[in-house]
């Protein structure tokens, strides 16, 4: 369960909350629904097979969660990338692979905001970008004003679900973390504890102990303490947009 890999049935969640003590009869209830939520098919599951493996986990649980941070040093977050861009991106990485799994990558990568629209208990995400990310070209011009413009319309379409900030070139150190992280929290950390996605070139890691979240908890929060506050966000947006006019 904790790394995302194992859908449980309802009488081995039973077994794990007698296990861990819970006997409130509400929160075993809660604690159930969270689990098998996770397990829910989701709508990238129809791209499963595109998936690398390394991010499958994180694919499985981030729809369970109740806030997503991240970071970005390098490109737009995946959750919100154009098809284009995505598909620059994904060859880029994959020089070598076919078209069909390039488009189906592509098609995994724009399903993933759909959580973020979902009616019921959606999630929070907080991404973080280097400000860097609206001066490095993917692709063409065009390519890059449709990407911000993408951005600008989410923050309009989702206020309350999705916060963006920038973090420019003064923050030094503290946006030296050199590769993205994603941290996961859920409605019930005491059971179900937090996330800690690394990505790597070649696969990523996870982090899972309370000191190790907790550590890039940290990290996360230094760094959107320095960037550029959200409200600011659709403003440089629109100064990185006429960059790319």
């Amino acid at each position: 369960m904790e790394t995302g890999r194992i859908a449980f049935k309802q009488a081995e969640v039973e077994q794990l909350l007698d296990a861990y003590r819970v006997s409130d009869p509400l929160e075993r209830a809660r604690i159930a629904d969270l689990v098998q939520e996770a397990a829910k098919p989701e709508v990238w599951q129809p791209y499963a097979n595109a998936a690398p493996p390394a991010l499958r986990p994180l694919l499985a649980m981030e729809p369970a969660a109740r806030r997503i941070i991240s970071y970005e040093p390098q490109l737009v977050p995946g959750w919100l990338q154009t098809e284009e861009y995505a598909e620059i991106v994904i060859r880029a990485a994959h020089p070598t692979k076919p078209a069909r799994d390039i488009a189906e990558r592509v098609a995994l990568r724009m399903q993933r905001v759909e959580m973020l629209r979902r009616a019921e208990t959606p999630p929070v995400l907080l991404a973080v970008m280097d400000s860097e990310v609206f001066r490095r070209q993917v692709g063409t011009p065009g390519v890059m004003y449709r990407q911000i413009k993408h951005l600008l319309a989410l923050l309009e379409e989702l206020p309350y679900q999705l916060h963006l900030q920038i973090a420019p070139l003064s923050v030094g150190a503290a946006g030296a973390i050199g590769h993205p992280v994603v941290h996961l929290r859920f409605f019930t950390p005491e059971y179900l504890p937090d996330l800690v996605y690394l990505e790597q070139y070649e696969g990523a890691v996870y982090r899972e102990k309370p000191s190790e979240s907790e550590r890039y908890q940290a990290i996360l929060n230094n760094l959107c303490g320095v960037a550029n506050p959200a409200e600011q966000t659709p403003a440089l947006l629109e100064q990185a947009l006429a960059s790319w006019r």
